[in-house]
């Protein structure tokens, strides 16, 4: 076994009282926005860096201030999970968080379609587009080791604010053009020829 090698995760270990319920919820739902992928039942892991550290050191705070336990620990792993399954654990999480978003940008473009009939507010769809947008920045944050789908998401996005940008700005009839006289009606002296 090589001893020298770095200590490449960050463990959160903590333990929470049972009660209050919502602040079970509350810190498990921060450990998800943080990009933490579960490892056992009260332990998760981050890549180690300085980012993941502070995030970790702020979960710790919250935890101590309400009655908890919780520490923060260098690790690499030995035995039983491999670094290989660890970084599988986080891309399967991002893998089904781009999933879920490219399926919220196929129903806005659905919806997008509909309005388009039923003129329902561009402002809202706007509104909608760029929440999407925000989402991915989110998602491509903690996507710590470039899980699959994030190409998908991105080309659905564009395609959608394009089709909303069309749907903003639509083209004009070709009927509605101004059209050039007739040309019995052009005066000679109207074009200029260069000498």
């Amino acid at each position: 076994m090589d001893q020298s090698r770095e200590p490449k995760w960050l463990l959160l270990i903590h333990q929470i009282p049972p009660t209050p319920n919502y602040f079970r919820v509350k810190i498990g739902r921060r450990l998800q926005r943080l990009g933490a992928a579960p490892i056992k039942n009260s332990v998760y892991a981050l890549p180690r860096n300085e980012q993941s550290y502070e995030d970790f050191e702020w979960v710790v705070r919250e935890i101590l201030e309400d009655g908890g336990e919780a520490s923060v620990c260098e690790a690499r792993f030995v035995d039983g999970l491999s670094d290989a399954q660890v970084e599988a654990i986080f891309n399967a999480t991002r893998e089904a968080d781009y999933l879920a978003l490219a399926e919220e940008a196929r129903r806005l473009q659905s919806t997008l379609s509909r309005s388009k009939k039923a003129g329902d507010s561009k402002e809202e769809l706007e509104s909608n587009s760029a929440r999407l947008r925000k989402r991915l920045a989110q998602i491509e944050n903690i996507d710590f080791f470039a899980a699959t789908g994030r190409d998908t998401v991105e080309a659905l996005l564009v395609g959608l604010e394009e089709r909303l940008t069309a749907f903003a700005n639509p083209a004009p009839d070709p009927g509605d053009a101004p059209r050039p006289p007739p040309r019995s009606e052009w005066h000679p002296l109207s074009f200029a020829f260069p000498m």
